[in-house]
């Protein structure tokens, strides 16, 4: 089972993340869409979910609405990556259910930082 899901459409930024996962001992898989996390959500589970906010296709924000709306996934940990760092766009993500925000660009140990964070909390059992 891979303990972390990226959600990123940027190749050069999937392969950053990737390499940092994988010198931390993290196993993975990539989406390059919101679309194509919620199908690879439907059939794996993963312990957390890296998210690019803007991408195309399907946007971060909607994929985590959907994220949110699923029962087994709505306790999900999600980190919100995004390059807009704009006044109020934390309380943005965070209001549609993120449950950390990193602006880019990112440092290795925010990255790791966040994921340690939210993989240590206790998961609320499913509903």
């Amino acid at each position: 089972m891979p303990d972390i899901l990226i959600v990123e459409d940027n190749p050069v930024n999937q392969k950053l993340i990737a390499f940092l996962l994988t010198r931390s001992g993290y196993s993975f898989e990539i989406a390059d869409n919101g679309s194509v996390a919620l199908l690879k959500l439907e059939t794996t589970a993963f312990r957390l979910v890296l998210l690019d906010m803007m991408m195309p296709v399907m946007n971060g924000y909607d994929a985590l609405t959907a994220i949110r709306a699923h029962p087994r996934l709505k306790h999900l940990p999600v980190i919100a990556l995004t390059a807009n760092a704009m006044k109020g766009e934390e309380e943005h993500c965070r209001a549609v259910g993120c449950d950390d925000y990193i602006p880019k660009p990112y440092s290795k140990d925010q990255i790791l930082g966040a994921i340690k964070t939210l993989l240590a909390r206790p998961v609320p059992p499913p509903a």
